[in-house]
């Protein structure tokens, strides 16, 4: 079993000889945010006086609201939420040195996440890390994934198959193929893959380290 773990992290690290930037996720990748989603969307609905289920939360409000106003009393209302959550986390000092190796090593590095653009860089900031990310794309720029990612291939300038998508969901490993990125997997599922996995992003300083 270990021959196999090692064989399976000699591979990912010969790709990292390849890669130029790393596009990470947030929640669930880099950190876990327990925000309370059920209860985002009991107040989401009492605003559109609706019973959907808002499920995907964002496509739902893009489809369902046109009015510019409520639209923005919506995601504010999210923001107020995601900040509760966001300002309990606490300093950890393996990522911090995680994205310093990153860096020292010479990649490119960038955040695209689904949460608001403040709650985003409030994340960063109380984690220490906010100053190695080259772009940082939230839902206030882009509310869909797969422009979220393309938007990041262009701004940076570098060709997908020199870019690996680390995120937690089977939905941004899809996304990462059809582009032309290397994907990695940050779960425990074993239904759920990339070209890569690891438990948690933290294995990746681990690695890094030792080699």
């Amino acid at each position: 079993m270990l021959d196999v773990q090692n064989r399976v992290e000699e591979r990912l690290l010969e790709s990292f000889t390849n890669i130029k930037l790393f596009i990470f996720d947030l929640d669930g990748t880099i950190v876990k945010l327990p925000i309370k989603w059920t209860e985002v969307k009991k107040k989401i609905k009492k605003i559109l006086k609706t019973n959907l289920s808002l499920t995907p939360l964002i496509p739902s409000i893009e489809e369902l609201v046109t009015d510019s106003e409520l639209k923005r009393r919506i995601y504010k209302a999210i923001d107020d939420e995601e900040m509760k959550v966001v300002k309990k986390l606490k300093f950890d000092e393996d990522i911090l040195k995680l994205f310093k190796k990153l860096k020292k090593l010479g990649y490119k590095l960038a955040l695209v996440t689904l949460q608001g653009r403040k709650p985003a860089i409030e994340a960063l900031n109380r984690l220490n890390v906010r100053e190695f990310f080259d772009l940082i794309i939230s839902r206030d720029e882009k509310k869909d994934r797969e422009e979220q990612i393309k938007t990041t291939l262009e701004a940076m300038e570098v060709p997908s198959s020199q870019v690996m998508v680390i995120a937690d969901k089977l939905k941004d490993m899809v996304i990462a193929k059809k582009l032309g990125c290397v994907s990695m997997a940050i779960t425990g599922k074993v239904e759920m893959d990339g070209d890569f996995k690891l438990n948690n992003i933290k294995e990746m300083l681990r690695m890094l380290e030792v080699n």
